[in-house]
């Protein structure tokens, strides 16, 4: 091969890389007669070398440009997916509280999809058979056992004409023992389909899509409770999780200085800290704000009359959490000073303290999940922001907490009470009815009077409310 100098040196080569591409080194070069002609080549070289560094010297500008336009197109993606998606979210409160019921329930399906789908690749290469048909079966027995009873109950007392069928009215009475069946069915599926060699792979994804369905399925349904609360006990957490991290990624990039995690080395301790003080602001503010509205303070126990539309406009009275009263401060030497509020303000705050404090851990776990399987998103659904997983993975705990703040702290009834009446908004009317009777029959049998009995359920002393005591009675009696 034979290259000139000239040609050589533009093509990127070192002075004495010319020199051996043409056939010999530089000291036999220099010792040859033409030793002579090479001082021209030799300012030739360094020219070359030149040009060739001041190229090298301004590749990464252009790259560092290319690098900047790239971050620049991903962050409008990311924008206006955000935006979408906010978009969306207020639109689906606005059809009110079924459709922010079926949306949640779409949410966890889509979660669950992803979660499995960590675990196929691994799967498919190791043969393992019936992977994604007994993980989706799964997740039908849990629906069924989770939602089935409220969704026939629903149909029933709408009063659809096909409900009246015996195969309705028998899954209606006996879903639980339907689901029962189902998880036989999957449970020895997968016995049968154990494959030697694969025992360990196999056993481990039993018990993964075992732990999914409890922290997926079972923590998506309080959302579903709380928005039976009312819609104030949905829109809350879920804005309280995204303004904390916000504020918290602001906050770390503005005095971020020490990392609060390996798990995820861009959160920071500044970060975490500001969010949580921001974030606990933000909610005593927009508490008094939803506070103001029906809409979101009415609770919407069942969904009897919701068919295509069901919006909420007003309700009898909302809790007296969500009306405003007013307290005097009396400050020594000086004058009162009156301040009101909304006592839901205050459950705010303490909803803003988890959000902020509690849940971001929920998105660590998520981000160790990532690092295990060696992932950066959990999908792709979302443009510039991965899969809903990736979205929602701190809503899912903050959702729990909720629930369980709820029903202790403020609803009127004790915690106890308050867990049974959520299972008792699942049943047919005709079964809430029989569910009194049964009351009514245990309390006679534990030695309550029936004039305690009438004055119990009578309420007022109405006499419309004393013939149904006095119905409930006859009933009782009949069963006793």
């Amino acid at each position: 091969m034979v290259l000139t100098r000239r040609g050589s040196i533009a093509a990127g080569e070192s002075p004495g890389g010319a020199i051996e591409a043409s056939g010999g080194t530089p000291s036999s070069r220099r010792a040859s007669p033409r030793a002579p002609p090479a001082a021209p080549a030799a300012s030739e070289a360094a020219e070359g070398a030149a040009v060739t560094a001041k190229a090298a010297t301004a590749a990464p500008a252009g790259g560092s440009l290319a690098a900047f336009m790239a971050k620049w197109g991903d962050l409008q993606v990311r924008v206006l997916a955000s935006l979408a998606m906010a978009a969306f979210y207020g639109s689906v409160v606005y059809a009110g509280h079924m459709w922010v019921a079926i949306f949640v329930v779409l949410m966890q399906f889509a979660i669950y999809r992803e979660v499995v789908s960590l675990g196929y690749v691994a799967a498919r290469d190791g043969r393992i058979p019936m992977y994604r048909v007994l993980a989706y079966h799964y997740y039908a027995t849990a629906f069924v056992l989770m939602y089935g009873k409220s969704v026939l109950a629903h149909f029933d007392d709408q009063g659809r004409p096909w409900m009246d069928l015996p195969v309705a009215q028998y899954c209606l009475k006996h879903t639980t023992f339907i689901g029962f069946v189902m998880y036989c069915v999957g449970f020895m599926g997968f016995v049968l389909s154990l494959k030697p060699g694969q025992y360990a792979l196999q056993f481990s994804y039993f018990a993964r899509t075992h732990v999914a369905l409890i922290l997926v399925v079972l923590q998506s349904n309080f959302m579903i409770l709380n928005v039976k609360h009312g819609l104030f006990w949905f829109v809350m957490p879920s804005v309280l999780v995204i303004i904390n991290d916000s504020a918290a990624y602001v906050f770390g990039r503005a005095f971020g200085r020490h990392s609060l995690t390996s798990l995820s080395p861009k959160k920071t301790w500044e970060g975490f800290i500001g969010g949580a003080v921001l974030t606990m602001i933000v909610a005593f503010s927009l508490g008094g704000l939803l506070a103001r509205y029906a809409y979101f303070a009415c609770p919407k126990p069942e969904f009897t009359n919701c068919s295509w539309t069901c919006r909420l406009t007003e309700c009898e009275a909302p809790g007296a959490v969500f009306q405003t009263v007013t307290h005097q401060l009396i400050l020594p030497g000086l004058s009162t000073m009156a301040f009101s509020f909304a006592p839901v303000q205050l459950h705010a705050i303490a909803l803003g303290a988890f959000a902020s404090l509690i849940a971001p851990f929920g998105g660590l776990f998520a981000s160790g999940v990532k690092r295990q399987f060696a992932v950066k998103d959990f999908g792709s659904l979302v443009p510039g922001h991965g899969g809903v997983t990736d979205r929602v993975d701190c809503q899912l705990l903050m959702a729990a907490f909720t629930y369980v703040y709820i029903i202790n702290f403020v609803a009127t009834v004790t915690p106890d009470v308050g867990k049974l009446l959520s299972l008792v908004g699942d049943l047919s009317l005709s079964e809430q009815k029989e569910l009194i009777t049964e009351l009514v029959v245990l309390l006679i049998r534990r030695g309550v009077s029936r004039a305690s009995v009438v004055a119990l359920v009578s309420g007022t002393g109405g006499a419309a409310e004393d013939v149904v005591a006095q119905s409930l009675l006859d009933a009782a009696q009949e069963g006793t």
